[in-house]
């Protein structure tokens, strides 16, 4: 099984987490670490290390999942990430990879490889639709005007 962390600025994490909660149920081998306003950044890479060194005790890697590029969650998971082995650090995090992998790391041992089908099914959870426009519909409200 393959440990994961989520971390952020605020309360994305726990947000996220209750979202993929929600969804696909409590999470085995998983770790929240939110970055608030008023920590300090010694408590934020105390609290990133004990989290990293609990979870590879226990799964054969781990994912740390971040909100956003070089900020100071994702600085600091890549720093403590690189002090491990198979340990790998994803950002810009949305909802559907964390779905997607919350229900399929129980029978994942490659880190590298979940880390990528990740980052595939977060790519293809951000998509731009739009409902189809009745033309008629439109041309009624065009013509009815304020």
């Amino acid at each position: 099984m393959i440990g994961c962390i989520v971390t952020g600025h605020g309360e994305f994490a726990i947000g996220m987490t209750k979202a993929l909660t929600m969804i696909g149920g409590d999470q085995e081998h998983y770790a929240v670490v939110p970055f608030f306003e008023e920590d300090s950044l010694e408590m934020f890479e105390n609290n990133m290390e004990e989290s990293i060194a609990n979870l590879r005790q226990h799964t054969d890697g781990v994912i740390i999942f971040t909100d956003l590029m070089g900020g100071t969650p994702f600085r600091t998971a890549m720093i403590k990430a690189s002090e491990y082995d198979k340990v790998e650090v994803i950002t810009g995090t949305n909802l559907p990879m964390l779905i997607e992998i919350g229900l399929g790391r129980i029978y994942s041992e490659d880190v590298d490889a979940l880390a990528e089908q990740a980052v595939q099914v977060g790519m293809q959870g951000v998509q731009h639709p739009k409902l189809p426009v009745d033309k008629e519909e439109q041309e009624n409200e065009e013509m009815e005007g304020i």
